[in-house]
């Protein structure tokens, strides 16, 4: 997984419940390196392993907390690659084009890094359906993400997990509505 995720969690850690909790964290999870860097590219396990220490730490579901990581991510998210999105997009813009515009970018910069390949579907001027299949199985960040980006741009957002993998269906299948 990419170092840019890997930072921010320990930024997100740090925010949250302060540079202790960090190390607390870091101590129980034991992940290949407790120094990371934005650019480089870290095992999968170690996100699991942090994700399920800070569930045990916090008494949070790793489903929680992932949601509130996405939510966090969306300010970096927008300093890194705002410039891609086109002024007049709103929420369910963002989520219909990040694949061809932020994903697209990132795989062309960043060899290595592997975000998750999304397929969307404009339903309708007020809906977005959402087609999640990473082999991560972090469709909560994707929620949080989307979440963020509804806070950010001042908009009500219901989201509907219409299939999802962790319920043993091959793809995460969301909805997301604005009002």
């Amino acid at each position: 997984m990419h170092g840019i995720i890997h930072l921010e969690l320990h930024n997100f850690v740090k925010s949250q419940y302060g540079e202790a909790a960090l190390d607390q964290l870091l101590e129980r999870a034991q992940p290949s390196t407790r120094i990371v860097t934005p650019l480089s590219s870290y095992p999968d396990a170690d996100i699991v392993a942090m994700v399920t220490a800070a569930a045990e730490l916090t008494g949070k579901s790793p489903t929680a907390l992932l949601e509130a990581f996405g939510e966090f991510l969306v300010p970096t998210y927008v300093a890194l690659y705002g410039s891609l999105l086109k002024p007049t997009w709103r929420t369910l813009d963002v989520i219909e084009h990040t694949e061809q515009t932020i994903h697209r970018v990132v795989r062309r910069r960043q060899p290595g890094a592997l975000p998750p390949r999304l397929r969307t579907v404009r339903v309708g001027p007020k809906m977005v359906i959402l087609t999640y299949d990473s082999p991560r199985k972090l469709c909560a960040v994707a929620r949080g993400i989307s979440r963020g980006l509804a806070a950010r741009f001042g908009e009500a957002l219901t989201i509907n997990d219409i299939e999802c993998m962790h319920r043993g269906d091959p793809a995460c299948i969301i909805s997301f509505e604005v009002p």
